[in-house]
C-alpha cells in the first residue's frame, strides 16, 4: 500500500530591533581565528533517533485513493435448486452489470504509524432474456426485480514496530443484500471483517508477513490463514503483489505510465435476501445469499497524469458459490451442513473498467 505523505509550507521568520532601541552600544564582532576549529568528534547524541520501515516498495502499483468503474458480465444462466415449492428451472441472463465506487484515504501518516480510512460502494444487475413472475424462485425473483449492492467502511492500520518489522490491521464493516435506497436494510444486518499481519520488510523490493482473518470471501463467515508479499525484481522491470489466498498479481512494469498485471482474485461476500411481509410467502425471513467467484484477469494500467489513472480489466468469471442459508453464521470449508437452496450458475466472460485517483 502507499500513503499520501503529510505536506507542510516552511516560513522564514525575520527579526530585526533598530540600533536607537538598544540601550547600551553593539558589541564588537569578534573575527573567528585560524586555530579555533570545532571538534565534531567530541559531540555527544543527546536523544536517539529510531528508524521505522516504510509501508511500500519500489515500483508497486499506485495505490488507489478514489475510483470509479463499471462491471459488465457476458450472458450466462442460473438454475435455483427447489425452494418453497418452487421446482429447479434454468434462467437464462443476457448480462448482469453494475458501478462500484470506492475512496481510500490517508487520515494520520507519520513514520511510526500510518492510519487509512475508506468507503466503498458496489452493486450488480441482473438483465434476465425473461422477465420472472410471481411463480419464479424467489431469489431469481429478487435478483431481476432490485439486483445485489453493497456499502461498506474500512480502516487500514499500518504499524511498524522498527526498520524491519511491522503490523498490518484491516478492520471493516459492510451492509450486502438486495436492498434499495428507497426501501433501506435494517442494520442489525451489518457484516465484520478483519484481518491481522505480522510482517517483514526485507529491503526496498521486498516485504512479506502472515497473519488471519475473519472473512466472508468464500461467502459465508469463516476464519482463514493469509500470507501477504510484496516483491519488485533487481531489475524494476516485474514483481508480484499477492495476498494470498485472496488475490495474487504478476506486475510487469512496462515504463512508468503502463503497467501490465495478471493474475486472479476472489470475491465474495453474504447477501440478504428481503422477505419481509412475506413477500415470497416463504416460512422464514433470514435468508443469506452465499456468493464467491474466482476471477482470472489481466489489467492494463494507463497513467493520463501522475495521479489520474486508467485501469481496464478483462478475464473469465468462474462461479464458486451461489447458495443460500437460513442464516448468518460460521460456515468453514467443507462443512457438510446442507443449504437452504443450492444454485447452478454458469460461467461467462467479464469486462471491468475504472478511472483512479492514485497517490503521488
Amino acid at each position: 500500500m502507499k500513503y499520501l505523505l503529510n505536506l507542510t509550507l516552511p516560513f522564514i521568520f525575520l527579526i530585526s530591533l533598530p540600533v536607537n532601541g538598544l540601550s547600551q552600544d553593539d558589541p564588537p564582532i569578534e573575527e573567528e581565528g585560524e586555530e579555533d576549529v570545532v571538534d565534531y568528534s567530541s559531540l555527544v547524541q543527546t536523544e536517539k533517533n529510531k528508524a521505522f520501515c516504510s509501508s511500500k516498495i519500489l515500483a508497486q502499483r499506485p495505490t488507489k485513493l478514489a475510483s470509479l468503474g463499471y462491471d459488465f458480465q457476458a450472458p450466462h444462466s442460473i438454475t435455483p435448486g427447489e425452494l418453497g415449492g418452487v421446482a429447479s428451472k434454468q434462467h437464462n441472463i443476457a448480462n448482469s452489470h453494475g458501478v462500484g465506487a470506492a475512496l481510500n484515504y490517508p487520515v494520520f501518516s507519520k513514520n511510526y504509524l500510518l492510519v487509512n480510512l475508506g468507503v466503498t460502494y458496489a452493486e450488480t444487475r441482473y438483465s434476465f432474456v425473461s422477465p420472472t413472475t410471481a411463480n419464479d424462485n424467489a431469489v431469481v425473483q429478487a435478483l431481476d426485480n432490485k439486483g445485489l449492492r453493497t456499502m461498506g467502511a474500512v480502516a487500514t492500520i499500518f504499524k511498524p514496530l522498527n526498520i524491519k518489522h511491522y503490523l498490518l490491521f484491516q478492520g471493516g464493516v459492510s451492509l450486502n443484500g438486495d436492498y434499495t435506497f428507497s426501501n433501506f436494510q435494517s442494520l442489525n444486518y451489518l457484516r465484520y471483517t478483519a484481518a491481522l499481519i505480522y510482517g517483514i520488510k526485507a529491503n526496498d523490493r521486498k516485504m512479506w508477513g502472515f497473519g488471519l482473518s475473519r472473512t466472508y470471501l468464500g461467502g459465508a463467515l469463516n476464519y482463514v490463514p493469509i500470507y501477504y508479499m510484496m516483491y519488485t525484481a533487481k531489475s524494476k522491470k516485474w514483481g508480484l503483489e499477492m495476498l494470498l489466498p485472496a488475490r495474487l498479481d504478476y506486475r510487469r512494469n512496462i515504463n512508468d505510465k503502463n503497467l501490465l498485471l495478471v493474475g486472479y482474485e476472489v470475491q465474495g461476500n453474504t447477501f440478504r435476501i428481503n422477505n419481509d411481509g412475506d413477500i415470497y410467502n416463504l416460512p422464514f425471513n433470514e435468508m443469506e445469499m452465499r456468493r464467491a467467484e474466482l476471477r482470472f484477469r489481466a489489467t492494463w494500467e494507463h497513467a493520463f497524469t501522475p495521479q489520474i489513472w486508467l485501469s481496464l480489466q478483462a478475464g473469465y468469471r468462474y462461479n464458486y458459490s451461489f447458495k443460500l442459508d437460513n442464516g448468518d453464521f460460521y460456515r468453514p470449508f467443507f462443512d457438510n451442513t446442507p443449504y437452504l437452496m443450492e444454485t447452478e450458475l454458469t460461467n461467462p466472460a467479464y469486462f471491468n473498467i475504472s478511472i483512479n485517483w492514485v497517490s503521488p
